[in-house]
């Protein structure tokens, strides 16, 4: 591939790391866009994130399979100007899944069933990838762990109901682990996944890989749908297990999914509570997570 002109912009979707879009123009007049992240040490501190380069190893040695729902990664490399670690991918010319229609959700829903049900198959393998989080019984106790502290410090009148909840946690952290492993995102909010809808049904990508772990699979569902309303909700619920069904990967039993289902949603409300202290959020919120964290665990 011969390069005639190349052009750096912004990206307009740059969020907490800085990022480009590289446009390149080869002779023949063809042109091609990458998309630049420029991972540097935003968060340093966040117990998720202490392995620097885990989105780059996730992307060399797991993800180069076209059939997966991932951007295609063309490689990285150092900038010797910014001491950035730069990231070169796929350029996605489409928004995030967060604007998109619900239908274009539902086949994000279907497109996570495929990759867990891909990487469960290759358990064995990605308990060798040390760089990635495990997110096993001590992982989730230490989320829980953080979340009280940060109540009891910023918003004591929440504490002791929180406390309640953490007491009885085992019952969720056993429940988890339990579960059959597989490659999780760990952070798939709808903000990182990418529907390219120039084709039908839209191409997904599932971005932004730098807290990957292995464990249970349901818990990207729960991020993936989190702000949707019930009906919604159910409709993705039902996609991701429709697409797992015979694998062995989700419960076949209603009540023992349901019971899963709810200790995603507890892990991913602590998870929330724990990371507070930025958010500056009213009393009354934490009050209400705290609440839903009571309801989620008399589900598992």
């Amino acid at each position: 591939m011969r390069v005639r002109a190349l052009d750096r912009r912004p990206s307009p979707f740059t969020t907490l790391f800085p990022a480009e879009v590289l446009t390149l123009e080869l002779w023949g007049g063809r042109e091609v866009s990458l998309f630049v992240k420029q991972l540097g040490s935003e968060q340093a501190d966040h117990p998720d994130k202490k392995c620097r380069d885990r989105e780059v190893r996730v992307y060399e040695e797991l993800l180069a399979d076209p059939a997966l729902p991932v951007p295609r990664y063309y490689g990285s490399a150092r900038n010797g100007e910014s001491g950035r670690l730069e990231v070169f991918l796929q350029y996605v010319d489409d928004l995030s899944l967060k604007y998109q229609p619900v239908t274009h959700w539902l086949t994000a829903s279907r497109r996570l069933a495929e990759l867990h049900a891909h990487f469960a198959a290759r358990a064995a393998e990605l308990s060798g990838r040390g760089f990635l989080l495990r997110l096993d019984t001590d992982y989730l106790r230490g989320w829980a762990d953080r979340a009280v502290a940060v109540v009891r410090e910023l918003y004591p009148e929440s504490a002791a109901g929180l406390e309640e909840v953490v007491r009885d946690y085992a019952r969720v952290t056993d429940l988890l682990a339990r579960q059959p492993p597989t490659l999780v995102h760990n952070d798939l909010s709808p903000k990182n996944v990418l529907a390219d809808r120039s084709v039908s049904p839209a191409s997904i990508s599932f971005v932004d890989w730098e807290t990957a772990g292995v464990g249970c699979g349901v818990s990207d569902l729960v991020h993936l749908k989190y702000g949707l309303g019930p009906e919604d909700d159910q409709h993705m619920c039902a996609a991701y297990r429709a697409g797992l069904e015979g694998t062995g990967l989700v419960p076949a039993d209603p009540g023992e999914w349901d019971a899963v289902l709810a200790a995603c949603e507890l892990h991913k409300t602590v998870y929330r509570l724990a990371s507070c202290r930025a958010w500056g959020l009213p009393a009354a919120r934490i009050t209400g997570w705290v609440a839903e964290a009571r309801g989620f665990l008399s589900r598992v």
